[in-house]
Order: C-alpha cells, then sequence, then structure tokens
C-alpha cells in the first residue's frame, strides 16, 4: 500500500513539475510521462496479494460471511 501511494504521490508531484517546465518542452513531456506512469502503476500495476475490493460473481462478500458467522452462533 505504502509503494502505491508513494508512486503516486511522485508522479502527480512529477507532473506538477512537468507542467512548469513546459517551456522547456523536451523535459517537460519527459516528466509528464514518467510521472502518468508511475501514477499508473501505483493505481493499477501493483498487487499487494490482499483479494480485490470487488467481489467476484458466486462468492459472498466478507461482511455477508461474517454476519451469517454470527447469526449461526
Amino acid at each position: 500500500m505504502r509503494a502505491s501511494v508513494t508512486a503516486c504521490v511522485l508522479g502527480a508531484l512529477g507532473a506538477l513539475a512537468g507542467g512548469w517546465l513546459v517551456a522547456r518542452w523536451c523535459l517537460g513531456l519527459v516528466l509528464i510521462g514518467e510521472s502518468g506512469a508511475a501514477v499508473w502503476w501505483g493505481v493499477f500495476g501493483h498487487d499487494d496479494g490482499r483479494p480485490a475490493l470487488h467481489p467476484v460473481p458466486g462468492q459472498a462478500t466478507a461482511l455477508v460471511q461474517v454476519l451469517e458467522r454470527f447469526r449461526a452462533s
């Protein structure tokens, strides 16, 4: 989780720095592109091993399982 947050923050800062440097268009475009890739990796490219937030069709969610165990006890 920390790596994803760090990549997003650094990506956003890099995009801001790239926008500031856009007058020097080559360096600015490179920074913006690299920052966009870092944000993409932080949001979509890193798997921390935890299950997905959305349930798989046909499977009960964790909350449903907890409530069913509570009712059964």
